[in-house]
């Protein structure tokens, strides 16, 4: 997967454009896309296809000599910079540099040193920011708040020779059939240049993904890269989702971090509660957020009510190098995205293989009979509360949760009764939320 991510790195990807192209071509090499086209202003309700953002150069001069320079660091420019060319002087140039980020941290300042930020790494001192514009038409260059200390002259010399043309936004999609018409969306945006944790991460896990996916589910699985927001909202306002049953966006999995599972917008979809058995199940910590709690992806769009189906975003997130020069390959974790992988796998598993299971008998199950007499008293309790609950109305995920039992003890105790026909599958298809 490492690999991989070091060779879409190479690529300048911004939402559509050569180096996004380019990145596609090499996923197509790897397995079939379908590419799906949107010229740039495709009306989408209330969005619009953007156009495809040209640079030729771009650079900061000081007394004749570059201090910043696209072309030996194309980070240094804001992403969708309009075109500039003038004389600045400190204040003014001030104004359209963007350094790190500086919420987290205190001013520190020392007599005869430079402004520095309490508690700021070395590393983040050091690093340049990633920064876009393209919904502000503005144009702005990216400096490390080292770098920054350094201009201190009076007047600078600023070229921008970047366009706008007319483009066409592109969507890969790749279909793993099942023998079910129902189907299940994974989704990682491929755009962010020189990002990749965010979002190169979640494009190799899925890519890797793939294989271990075919010939193990019934549902038919779609992989879906795209531009991160425009490309979702391309994808889910004008394909037929009416079979999804939901949704996993993948974003930020490769870093070191504990998972990140934010809720889908409806909390009471079932996929909420199927993702906390899952992870029950695998042992793993995670960490569980409402929607959108930290950040937000392209589950966003599946989640609006008017469209009404669950997604979930999956990440790492946060992570120190997000949105700088240092979300580099060298952080990207191929353990972390494995796991990431066993999860996605067990999520789809537990949803899949839930059902509503009845009881075909009266009374309190002679548990010893069936060799689920325990010597824990509270356990034996909550498996007589479970097969109370079991009205033929309740699926298998909320029996789970209602009764504080986990999905793998649950879904194996329920197939060996139902091999003694103690207890029968009722055959109705579970509902999508938890009441």
């Amino acid at each position: 997967m490492k690999e991989i991510i070091k060779d879409l790195y190479k690529f300048n990807r911004c939402l559509l454009g050569e180096g996004y192209d380019n990145a596609l071509e090499y996923l197509k090499m790897l397995l079939p896309f379908n590419i799906l086209e949107f010229p740039s202003g495709t009306k989408l309700e209330t969005w619009d296809v953007p156009q495809e953002w040209v640079v030729t150069d771009a650079w900061v001069k000081y007394k004749g000599k570059k201090v910043l320079d696209y072309k030996k660091n194309p980070l240094c420019l804001a992403v969708g910079s309009i075109p500039f060319k003038g004389k600045l002087d400190q204040k003014e140039l001030k104004k359209h540099l963007f350094t790190t980020d500086n919420e987290d941290f205190e001013l520190e300042e020392k007599k005869g040193e430079s402004t520095k930020m309490k508690g700021m790494p070395q590393k983040q001192w050091e690093a340049v920011p990633y920064k876009y514009k393209f919904y502000e038409k503005d144009w702005g260059f990216c400096i490390s708040r080292k770098g920054l200390d350094k201009f201190d002259g009076k007047e600078y010399e600023v070229f921008v020779d970047a366009r706008y043309q007319d483009g066409v936004m592109k969507i890969a999609e790749h279909t793993i059939v099942g023998k079910s018409e129902r189907e299940i969306v994974l989704i990682a945006h491929l755009d962010h240049p020189f990002q990749a944790n965010d979002n190169l991460s979640g494009v190799a896990c899925l890519m890797d993904l793939i294989p271990k996916l075919k010939d193990k589910f019934d549902h038919t699985i779609k992989i879906i890269f795209c531009p991160e927001t425009i490309g979702s909202v391309a994808y889910f306002l004008t394909q037929d989702i009416s079979k999804v049953d939901f949704v996993l966006a993948l974003d930020a999995v490769g870093n070191e971090n504990s998972l990140l599972v934010q809720k889908s917008f409806n909390e009471d979809d079932k996929l909420n509660w199927a993702t906390h058995l899952a992870l029950q199940s695998l042992g793993k910590n995670y960490r569980r957020g409402q929607f959108r709690f930290i950040q937000g992806s392209d589950e966003y769009t599946c989640n609006d009510p008017k469209i009404g189906i669950p997604g979930l975003m999956i990440s790492r997130l946060p992570y120190s190098e997000y949105h700088t020069s240092l979300d580099t390959p060298d952080i990207i974790s191929e353990e972390k995205l494995i796991e990431t992988q066993d999860f996605i796998i067990k999520l789809i598993e537990v949803m899949e293989n839930n059902y509503i299971p009845e009881r075909n008998f009266k009374g309190p199950l002679m548990r010893s009979k069936y060799k689920l007499q325990t010597f824990n008293k509270e356990f034996n309790r909550s498996l007589d509360y479970l097969m109370y609950l079991m009205d033929g109305k309740r699926d298998i995920i909320t029996l789970c949760i209602m009764s504080g039992i986990g999905w793998d003890y649950t879904y194996k105790m329920l197939n060996d009764l139902k091999n003694e026909n103690i207890i029968l599958d009722t055959g109705k298809k579970p509902k999508q939320t938890i009441n």
